[in-house]
């Protein structure tokens, strides 16, 4: 069967990035990474501060999320210089969990140097918190920089790795599901206008629904692989606090933007 690792807080050093990159499992779970009453801290903070940013509607952002700028690098930088101040409000009273993030990444990968990704001194958006409501839904896509920002200097990493906290569940729906297939250029003619693909483009590809997740749980996946996020089906929004990774091959430095 094709199922997520899932790795307690206590057990880091059984996490296996290797076999996250080339398929073999479909995700990492690691529960209980930020605790619950950080979470809802956080999750009040979150729903009393405007958003700004929305990616046409689809559902509603604190933060840039560069896949949206990706013909606007002036514009992306400025609204990321601009939301400073809404995540130091977000997060006064709470650690940041860039930072924990951050030292988990130092435990697996001792060798490397972790940071937020810049160009010309200009600092990308450490992460971007999405609030998924009533009725709202992400479609099947991927997330590739290498194809979709090459306007950006980080365009030219090996890899990455989707980084997902779970701040809040809804009561139901807002599934994750993640399909065994990578997106290859030729699957652009299955592309809608707006955002995400066709199910033609996973059509009889095997996948992994997740619907187990807690707050304070946090998801890493490959996101060259196509995956969606099902309908919220209940009153409570599912809200999540997500960046990327970005690694090259023959550097052991690791990059984190969104």
């Amino acid at each position: 069967m094709w199922t997520p690792l899932v790795v307690q807080k206590s057990d880091l050093d059984k996490v296996d990035y290797d076999s996250l990159i080339t398929g073999r499992i479909p995700a990492i779970i690691l529960k209980g990474f930020y605790d619950k009453k950080s979470c809802e801290s956080i999750v009040s903070k979150v729903m009393t501060t405007p958003s700004g940013d929305s990616q046409k509607k689809i559902l509603n952002h604190i933060g840039p999320f560069l896949m949206s700028y990706a013909t606007n690098k002036t514009e992306y930088f400025a609204q990321a210089e601009k939301t400073k101040k809404k995540f130091a409000k977000i997060f006064s009273e709470k650690e940041n969990p860039t930072k924990r993030i951050f030292n988990m990444l130092k435990m697996i990968f001792p060798e490397s140097k972790i940071k937020l990704a810049n160009e010309s001194g200009k600092k990308f958006s450490p992460f971007v918190i999405r609030i998924h409501e009533l009725g709202k839904s992400i479609p099947i896509h991927k997330d590739h920089v290498g194809y979709e920002g090459k306007e950006y200097s980080i365009s030219n990493i090996d890899y990455q790795l989707s980084c997902v906290l779970h701040l809040q569940e809804s009561e139901k729906g807002g599934n994750l599901i993640i399909y065994n297939k990578n997106w290859k250029k030729t699957d652009e003619k299955h592309r809608n206008i707006e955002f995400g693909y066709s199910a033609q483009v996973v059509n009889s590809e095997k996948s992994c629904r997740i619907s187990n997740l807690e707050s304070g749980d946090l998801v890493l996946i490959n996101p060259i692989q196509y995956h969606e996020v099902t309908t919220i089906q209940g009153p409570t929004p599912r809200i999540t606090l997500g960046m990327f990774l970005g690694f090259s091959n023959n550097d052991s430095k690791i990059i984190s933007w969104a």
